[in-house]
């Protein structure tokens, strides 16, 4: 029998939490979109792309530093991805949203707020792990071991992150998270990987001046300069 998807539309705005907050957005919940692969020489970051959101991006790595809505931006490179807990409105919801935990070890940490939002050298950055089949166990399309391949450890990133407020009703709470570490939520427009030679976004393709742009190193300085 051939799986049903279902799609966490209104939900979605959930997994993402505030990231867009201070970006200019409508009220319309951002709609699920099969995942177009966009891939360079060993990324795949389609199983980062599942919806579109609404948001004017900023237009250049200066610009979203000032936005001043982050806790913390830091440069390292991706050191795994584990299972994370589910978020939900409540607990009969049938949408639950199933989240994946991207840890990253940081080699620059730019900027953060409070000392333990990075932990032991690591942040813990929350991601949506896609829509859910309509099975018994609403297994998810993008599985574990296919984030693991499509964002392969080792792989430079740049992440613009706050920390998770804890007002999400959820289930395994903490889960991919050692003890001590903060949940971080990634800015829609706040995560930039490396790959190839060139630099590639990760839940938003990278557009205007930022694809200009020609290597991490030169984005780090502007974002570091930035950050004063």
């Amino acid at each position: 029998m051939k799986k049903r998807l279902i799609g966490p539309v209104i939900l979605l705005a959930a997994a993402l939490g505030s990231a867009a907050c201070g970006a200019s957005t409508t009220n319309s919940a951002p709609e699920a979109k099969p995942a177009a692969a966009v891939q360079q020489a060993g990324l795949d970051v389609s199983v980062l792309r599942g919806a579109d959101m609404d948001v004017e991006p900023a237009a250049t790595p200066e610009a979203l530093v000032k936005s001043n809505r982050h806790d913390a931006i830091v440069a390292g490179t991706v050191d795994g991805i584990e299972q994370g807990r589910e978020t939900f409105d409540t607990e009969a919801d049938p949408y639950a949203l199933q989240h994946v935990v991207l840890r990253v070890k940081v080699t620059d940490k730019l900027k953060a707020k409070h000392a333990n939002q990075v932990k032991d050298g690591f942040v813990y950055v929350e991601l949506w792990q896609g829509g859910r089949y309509n099975d018994a166990t609403g297994t998810p399309v993008n599985s574990l071991d296919k984030w693991r391949k499509s964002i392969p450890a080792g792989t430079p990133v740049m992440l613009f992150l706050r920390e998770d407020d804890g007002k999400a009703k959820s289930r395994n709470a903490g889960k991919g998270l050692p003890q001590g570490a903060k949940l971080m939520i990634p800015d829609v427009v706040g995560i930039i990987f490396e790959d190839g030679g060139r630099l590639l976004g990760g839940i938003e393709e990278l557009e205007g001046q930022w694809t200009q742009i020609k290597s991490m190193t030169e984005l780090r300085s502007r974002v570091k300069a930035a950050v004063g």
